[in-house]
C-alpha cells in the first residue's frame, strides 16, 4: 500500500508515505476464560477519542549491527509487540456491539510502516517552535469510540527519517487505558524489545475490576453535559520549557509559606496564576477561575475495596474541580495560596477515597464531573483542564539502541495545558484562545521562569 501525508514546513513540504500495514497479534493465542473483557465505570465515562503519544529516536549507531536496515528495525518492533500483546490482550480485541466489554479474539492491532522526507533534526528544530507539527505522525486510522466496533483499540505509526532516526506514534483508544496506562505500554513494550524479561511494576489486566466497578446502565443520565472552552475559537498552542533552576525557585518561594511543594504543583499554579492574570487584562477584574486536575488514583483506593495490587493497566483516575475565587478584584493571588489550594483540593479527595466502598467512590466520580460540567456551562467561570504525565517513564522507553530525544502529545481544539517531564525539568504545553496566548507569552511569570525551545 502506499497513502501519502503532506504539510507544509514553513515552505518546506513534508511528506509523510505509508508503506505497509499490518496486523500485530499477540504471539499466543488468548485463553477462550479471557475472551470476553468486561468494562468498569471508569471506562464507561472515559473520554471519546484515542490518545496519542509520540517517541523520537535518534538513528541506529553502527554498534548495532543488526539494526542496520529498516526492515530489522520493523521487524524487532513487531515481534515484541506481539510478545507483549499476550499480556495486554484487550488491546489487541474489539469492543462489543453493546459497548459494555472488549472481544479478545487476538483480532490484532494496526502497525503502520512509514517514511518522511526531512530529517530528524531539521523536524525538531521546527517541532519545537510549531507543536502542531508533530500530528503528522498519528497514524490516519480513525478510532474514536463512535466508530467502534470493527475499530482496532491501538494503532501504531513507526516513521523513517532520512538518513535515520525513528518517529513512533502510539496510540489507544481511551476506553481500554488512561494516560497511565499508554506510558506503561509503552515502557514494557521497550523492555522487551531490548530483551528485558520481566516487569518490576507487574503492570497486568485486571479482569476483576468490572465486579468492584461494575458499569452502570443510566450512566450517561446521570451525569450533566457539557465540554471544554475553545472548540468555537481559534486554539495556539505553545511550549513552554521550566528548567530545573526555574522551578527550584519556584519551590523555594513557596516553601517559604510551607514545609513542602512539588515540582507539578509549582509549574501547574504559576501557569494558572498567569491564566487568570491574562483573564483579568480582558475583563478588567479577576474573574472565578477552575482547574479541571487529573487525579491518577492507583495506590490511592481502599485494599479491602480495590485490592493490594492497585498497579493495573486502564482507567483507573478522577477530574476533580479546583476552584478560585478572588476577594481582590484587581490583585494576584500569591503562588504559595494557589499551590495550598491545589494540595488541599487534591488532599480532600484522596482521603474520601482511602475510605471509600465502591459506591461511594462512584458517587464522588459523579459529584466531581457534574460539578466540573457546571463549570464548562457557566461564562462567568474560566475553566481549564490539565494534567500531567511527570514522573511516568515516557524518556526510559529504549527498544534497543537508545532512549528517545523527545516524546511529544499532540494538541487539542480546547483550551487545556500538559505537563511532561524533559530533559532538564518540565515541558508545558498550553492550548489557549489566540488572543489570550499573545498575552500569556508577554506575562511576567512566563517570561520569568520559562522559555520557548529553540
Amino acid at each position: 500500500m502506499s497513502q501519502i501525508t503532506t504539510q507544509n514546513l514553513n515552505g518546506t513540504c513534508i511528506q509523510i508515505e505509508i508503506l505497509n500495514e499490518k496486523l500485530i497479534k499477540p504471539s499466543l493465542p488468548t485463553p477462550n476464560h479471557l475472551n470476553s473483557y468486561k468494562l468498569s465505570f471508569f471506562d464507561q465515562i472515559a473520554p471519546n477519542f484515542a490518545v496519542p503519544l509520540l517517541y523520537f529516536y535518534p538513528p541506529v549507531p553502527p554498534e548495532n549491527s543488526h539494526l542496520q536496515r529498516v526492515e530489522e528495525v520493523h521487524k524487532q518492533l513487531q515481534n515484541s509487540l506481539s510478545e507483549v500483546l499476550t499480556k495486554f490482550y484487550p488491546l489487541a480485541g474489539r469492543l462489543s456491539e453493546d459497548g459494555t466489554s472488549i472481544e479478545c479474539h487476538d483480532q490484532g492491532v494496526i502497525y503502520l510502516e512509514a517514511k518522511v522526507n526531512c530529517q530528524l533534526n531539521e523536524f525538531l528544530d521546527k517541532a519545537y517552535k510549531d507543536s502542531d507539527l508533530v500530528k503528522i505522525f498519528v497514524p490516519p486510522i480513525r478510532i474514536r469510540l463512535a466508530e467502534l466496533p470493527n475499530r482496532p483499540m491501538m494503532a501504531i505509526q513507526a516513521t523513517m527519517f532520512e538518513h535515520g532516526g525513528l518517529a513512533l506514534a502510539v496510540q489507544i483508544v481511551h476506553t481500554t487505558g488512561d494516560g497511565f496506562s499508554g506510558c506503561a505500554i509503552t515502557d514494557e513494550w521497550a523492555k522487551v524489545s531490548r530483551m528485558e524479561k520481566g516487569n518490576v511494576r507487574n503492570l497486568q489486566f485486571r479482569s476483576d475490576l468490572v465486579e468492584v466497578f461494575p458499569p452502570r446502565d443510566n450512566i450517561l443520565e446521570m451525569i450533566k453535559k457539557g465540554r471544554p472552552r475553545g472548540y468555537e475559537m481559534k486554539i495556539a498552542t505553545r511550549i513552554f520549557m521550566f528548567d530545573e533552576i526555574a522551578i527550584s525557585k519556584l519551590k523555594e518561594n513557596v516553601n517559604k509559606f510551607m514545609s513542602y511543594s512539588s515540582r507539578v504543583e509549582v509549574v501547574t499554579a504559576l501557569i494558572w496564576r498567569s491564566l487568570m492574570r491574562v483573564v483579568r487584562l480582558r475583563h478588567g477584574h479577576n474573574r472565578p477561575s477552575m482547574l479541571q486536575f487529573a487525579i491518577n488514583l492507583r495506590g490511592r483506593g481502599s485494599p479491602r475495596v480495590v485490592g493490594e495490587d492497585q498497579n493495573f493497566f486502564g482507567n483507573f483516575y478522577l477530574d476533580i474541580p479546583i476552584k478560585y475565587v478572588s476577594s481582590r478584584s484587581n490583585q494576584d493571588p500569591e503562588l504559595h495560596e494557589i499551590v495550598t489550594l491545589i494540595r488541599n483540593a487534591k488532599n480532600k479527595i484522596l482521603s474520601e477515597i482511602a475510605n471509600a466502598s465502591s459506591e461511594e467512590i462512584f458517587s464522588i466520580l459523579i459529584e466531581s464531573l457534574n460539578q466540573i460540567r457546571e463549570g464548562y456551562n457557566d461564562d462567568e467561570i474560566d475553566l481549564y483542564p490539565t494534567s500531567s504525565l511527570c514522573k511516568f517513564p515516557l524518556n526510559e522507553s529504549d527498544f534497543g539502541w537508545a532512549k528517545p530525544i523527545w516524546v511529544s502529545r499532540v494538541n487539542v481544539p480546547f483550551q487545556m495545558f500538559f505537563l511532561m517531564d524533559s530533559k532538564n525539568g518540565i515541558e508545558a504545553r498550553v492550548c489557549l484562545n489566540e488572543e489570550d496566548m499573545m498575552k500569556l507569552e508577554k506575562d511576567v511569570d512566563i517570561v520569568e521562569f520559562s522559555y520557548v525551545p529553540k
